[in-house]
């Protein structure tokens, strides 16, 4: 199971990654040749002002791709937390279900979705120890 969450957002990930990148080719060719079809006349001029080009998108690039990994951190630790207060979830449906143990607490750490479910579940895992106990005396 966690090698498949693992394999969902790095896949996800990277075709993020992949089309950002061809837009971002697409966009430094086009505006290449753009700067190419003005009539500047002067090929001192078209040299220098497609050196100014390319250091611009070269500075771009690099806020880019410092903006991508910083993006890549954040999302991985938010993936983490959401996995760990889904694991605590599914740790204490299989302790209900296979163990019948009412008595399992379930703590969610980080989400207040995840703890709006915990606590409709707690709220049936009463019911069910309630019916459990009026089966068991008959």
């Amino acid at each position: 199971m966690k090698k498949l969450k693992d394999d969902i957002f790095f896949k996800t990930i990277m075709i993020f990654i992949g089309v950002f990148f061809l837009l971002f080719v697409i966009s430094y060719a086009l505006s290449k040749h753009f700067i190419l079809s003005l009539p500047l006349g002067d090929p001192q001029v078209i040299e220098q002002t497609l050196d100014t080009f390319n250091l611009v998108w070269l500075k771009i690039s690099l806020v880019f791709f410092t903006l991508l990994t910083a993006t890549y951190f954040i999302l991985k630790n938010l993936r983490n937390r959401v996995y760990e207060d889904l694991d605590s979830i599914s740790e204490y449906i299989y302790e209900i279900s296979e163990n019948k143990n009412y008595e399992k607490t379930l703590k969610i750490k980080h989400y207040l979705e995840f703890l709006q479910i915990a606590v409709g579940m707690k709220n049936i895992i009463k019911r069910l120890a309630q019916k459990d106990k009026k089966s068991s005396k008959k």
